[in-house]
């Protein structure tokens, strides 16, 4: 019984530990490929290198950083290759939220969703934040009330916006670009979309390195098309 508050204590410190720097990594504050030192970030955090350690191993099994044994921790490098390999995996995912979220989708679902994409977009006035990037899409996956799926998709995009965070936090970024692939996931969870829900999602992640590149021409061809036939949920009428 006398050792079970020190154990709940450096849980707790390890927890913190970890929220704080996984807060920091999808916010950009690290550079890819920068080692990551557990002094230094022991003595940021103010608390001693265990909790850190134990923190940076979890952050390692989620995908956040990267462990090796002989060098220590770093934050993962991502390159052209390795976002069309998480694509390959991400596609089908996503799309499938879309489908499911779509079908689940009330009018409260909306509005904060259209509130959130706001948020980002003025903030983007300034900079990528990726935090409120990651909560629109968080919604969108807890809508799809599959938990394997949303569990999926967290293992897989929490480091991808992280990276790309770090990458965008030195460019400047288009708003209404920003703007326009978010407004393509509401346009299709309302029914008010020609466009497929992996095409949503095709030119949504494609901005994410390119842009949005030569797919945008696809987005605005498709946005020309009349939308006599769509059927709009019946919250809308």
């Amino acid at each position: 019984m006398s050792t079970a508050f020190p154990l709940l204590r450096t849980s707790a410190m390890r927890v913190a530990a970890a929220e704080l720097i996984r807060k920091g990594l999808i916010e950009g504050k690290f550079r890819p490929g920068e080692s990551l030192s557990e002094p230094a970030l022991a003595a940021e955090l103010g608390v001693s290198r265990g909790p850190v350690r134990e923190a940076l191993l979890v952050l390692a099994q989620e995908g956040l950083i990267v462990h090796n044994q002989n060098r220590g921790f770093s934050v993962p490098k991502l390159g052209p290759e390795d976002h069309r390999l998480i694509t390959v995996v991400q596609l089908p995912l996503e799309t499938q939220v879309l489908i499911l979220a779509r079908e689940r989708a009330r009018e409260l679902d909306i509005r904060t969703l259209e509130e959130i994409k706001k948020r980002l977009v003025d903030i983007s006035l300034k900079k990528l934040n990726a935090l409120v990037h990651l909560e629109f899409h968080e919604r969108i996956w807890e809508l799809s009330r599959n938990p394997w799926l949303e569990a999926a998709l967290r293992r897989i995009m929490v480091p991808f916006f992280a990276f790309t965070s770090m990458v965008h936090s030195a460019l400047e970024l288009n708003p209404q670009l920003l703007d326009k692939q978010h407004q393509l996931y509401l346009d299709f969870l309302q029914g008010n979309s020609t466009m497929t829900a992996e095409e949503c999602v095709r030119f949504h992640f494609q901005f994410d390195f390119s842009g949005g590149g030569e797919f945008s021409a696809t987005v605005t061809s498709r946005e020309n098309e009349t939308r006599s036939s769509l059927k709009p949920k019946p919250w809308q009428d």
